[in-house]
């Protein structure tokens, strides 16, 4: 008694004497896999191999030191926001929580500045210094918002990308840790993602000069933010009020 075909293999052919001893279809069937056997694999064996990610890669953040090349306003920046002028090597962070206003989950960051306890007569009197930046990675979704937002040019995204770890805690990054993560990322490969003044080089912006069309579209949408980063609109009759 045959085999009766139903469905979609009733117009099918049945497998010639050839096809069933050297097993034709089931060599059709791995063509792509052979074919790839023979070729020079693209996997790595992480964590014992690793690989380098392109320039554009968002991975962990960094925060910049002061090393010499930071933009023409920087100092206006400083003197704006009353912070204490950072020497060599100390962080370009200014405090003005931008990146906290951008970023779509604010509480991902904690950002704090103080006074200076020093005397009047001091040049540093009623001047402010950064002493808390903690950002907790779990809660972030690495769009990159934050370091378009930077004034300064301080908090970067760097190729680490393994945050693999047995608790949550660590996942919480001090400025100490992220300042460490940012020098060892320009050391390796600053050249290739910023120019001589920590600008982003042109082919790593979001919006080049050869790209005004997609630029264009947003001008006159930009947000304003208010103390507890609620986006308002003046001059229109439902924009939220702070509670």
């Amino acid at each position: 008694m045959g085999i009766k075909k139903v469905g979609l293999n009733r117009n099918v052919k049945p497998q010639s004497l050839v096809e069933k001893i050297f097993f034709l279809d089931f060599m059709k069937g791995l063509k792509t896999t052979i074919k790839h056997l023979f070729r020079k694999t693209i996997t790595v064996d992480f964590p014992y191999e690793v690989s380098t990610p392109t320039i554009r890669f968002r991975g962990v953040h960094g925060l910049r030191n002061v090393d010499g090349t930071e933009a023409d306003d920087f100092n206006s920046w400083i003197k704006k926001l009353k912070i204490k002028p950072p020497e060599m090597g100390e962080t370009r962070c200014i405090a003005c929580k931008f990146c906290q206003a951008a970023c779509p989950v604010p509480e991902l960051f904690t950002i704090k500045a103080e006074k200076l306890n020093v005397p009047e007569d001091h040049p540093h009197h009623g001047l402010k210094v950064l002493s808390v930046f903690d950002m907790d990675l779990s809660k972030c979704m690495f769009c990159g918002l934050c370091t378009q937002a930077c004034p300064t040019d301080c908090i970067i995204h760097t190729d680490v990308y393994d945050l693999s770890s047995y608790t949550r805690k660590s996942w919480v990054l001090n400025k100490e840790e992220l300042s460490r993560i940012a020098d060892d990322f320009i050391a390796r490969r600053g050249k290739e993602k910023f120019d001589e003044k920590s600008k982003w080089r042109q082919d790593q912006q979001i919006w080049p000069d050869y790209d005004t069309p997609r630029a264009k579209a947003w001008d006159g949408w930009m947000p304003s933010y208010t103390p507890n980063y609620i986006n308002t609109q003046k001059g229109t009759n439902n924009s939220t009020e702070s509670q």
